[in-house]
């Protein structure tokens, strides 16, 4: 029985987003704060996870959380170098939990098993503007 509840708190509520509202669905993905019971939760990070969330960029909801907690300041990178971590934050195939981690507050050592961009963060941890002229 808690198989059907979570689908139909979770899963079903999410289609039915995807079908009839998909911009409630992206402004509910996007707001990393909203309040959501865990099968909502669970069944929206799978659809992270399966890119079916049509507008979702994990680099702009995502990686400025991340860089908060590993304690990076998004002036101490450099462009070249910021768009190779959008890039790879957009292909990463961790978003939904990602999405999860940076709902709950996952410290950087958590979030470090599975960011493809934790070690750039950390070599620029605390670090406030670009290094150079």
């Amino acid at each position: 029985m808690e198989r059907l509840s979570d689908y139909i708190q979770g899963e079903r509520v999410v289609r039915e987003l995807r079908c009839h509202a998909p911009e409630a669905l992206e402004e509910m993905a996007g707001d990393l704060q909203q309040p959501l019971s865990p099968p909502l939760e669970r069944a929206l990070a799978r659809s992270l996870d399966d890119r079916r969330v049509a507008d979702f960029r994990s680099s702009e909801v995502l990686m400025p959380a991340m860089m908060t907690t590993f304690a990076v300041s998004r002036a101490s990178i450099e462009g070249d170098e910021l768009a190779k971590l959008e890039a790879s934050c957009n292909r990463c195939e961790s978003v939904g939990r990602c999405w999860q981690a940076m709902r709950s507050h996952a410290d950087a050592e958590t979030c470090r098993d599975f960011c493809p961009n934790a070690e750039a963060f950390i070599r620029h941890r605390g670090e406030v503007e670009p290094r150079g002229e």
